[in-house]
């Protein structure tokens, strides 16, 4: 709005030079306060790069990641593409949390707790998303949901309540069929790695736990030969072939053992 000036006249101590004065200034502030409460509401600004992330932050922030910016090798066109760091590029690092989005870390687009650390440190796809109040942050565009199979190691159990006959809720970590310099004929952990359950560390992600599908089976009934069969968990440290069902669910498929006693 657009304030009246004076040519004459006085108030006060004030003259109408003063006057015009303040209304000047006070335009001035009417405009920044216009424009900067007008920047937020404004659409958000959007850039993809290709990034490598490195590792995972420990602390604070929770889920952050470290990342910079990489581009097409120009020696690899007309063959399968490689990447080059770029120059100048995108980094995050000592300047994380600053004024300047170029140095924030990035996150998964997964929320969890604790916070979803995406397992892949290699080259991902970011995405820098303002919200309406002006935070910005760089984000993973995730992949889709795995739908391979891959090896995860049973960590614990219990028994899932009223069924008949007992079935359990598998805790388990996924595994690695061989680290680099590591024999391929071992399961490890590694970085990163899904867990499901309770108990996973920061930077692994986490899902529910896992039902077995062997045990939705009928337990075979004893009474003929004088015997009671009771089934068994599968036992902690196995290794099995888990899987996402369609709903992001894990599963897996393994015959259980029994205990047989005899009755009297």
């Amino acid at each position: 709005m657009t304030l009246p000036r004076f040519t004459s006249g006085s108030l006060g101590r004030l003259t109408f030079a003063d006057i015009n004065e303040i209304c000047e200034a006070a335009e001035v502030v009417q405009r920044f306060a216009r424009e900067y409460s007008r920047k937020p509401a404004e659409e958000p600004v959007r850039q993809e790069i290709w990034a490598v992330v490195e590792n995972y932050i420990t602390g604070t922030p929770n889920g952050a990641m470290p990342f910079y910016e990489v581009e097409l090798d120009p020696v690899s066109e007309g063959v399968p593409p490689t990447w080059r760091r770029k120059t100048n590029g995108i980094v995050s690092g000592s300047h994380a949390g600053g004024t300047n989005p170029n140095y924030y870390p990035c996150y998964s687009i997964r929320r969890t707790t604790p916070p979803h650390i995406a397992n892949i440190q290699g080259l991902v796809r970011l995405s820098w998303q303002r919200s309406m109040q002006g935070r910005g942050y760089w984000l993973i565009v995730d992949r889709e949901q795995r739908t391979g199979a891959f090896p995860a190691r049973i960590i614990g159990y219990e028994a899932v309540a009223s069924t008949n006959p007992v079935r359990y809720y598998y805790r388990w970590k996924e595994q690695s069929r061989g680290l680099p310099g590591t024999s391929f004929s071992t399961f490890n952990d590694f970085p990163g790695q899904m867990w499901g359950g309770t108990g996973a560390p920061l930077g692994s992600e986490t899902f529910s736990t896992a039902l077995n599908g062997a045990e939705y089976a009928s337990i075979p009934s004893g009474t003929a030969t004088n015997s009671s069969i009771s089934r068994l968990p599968i036992a902690i440290g196995e290794v099995v072939q888990m899987a996402f069902d369609v709903d992001g669910a894990t599963f897996f498929h393994a015959r259980n053992e029994y205990l047989v006693a005899c009755l009297p």
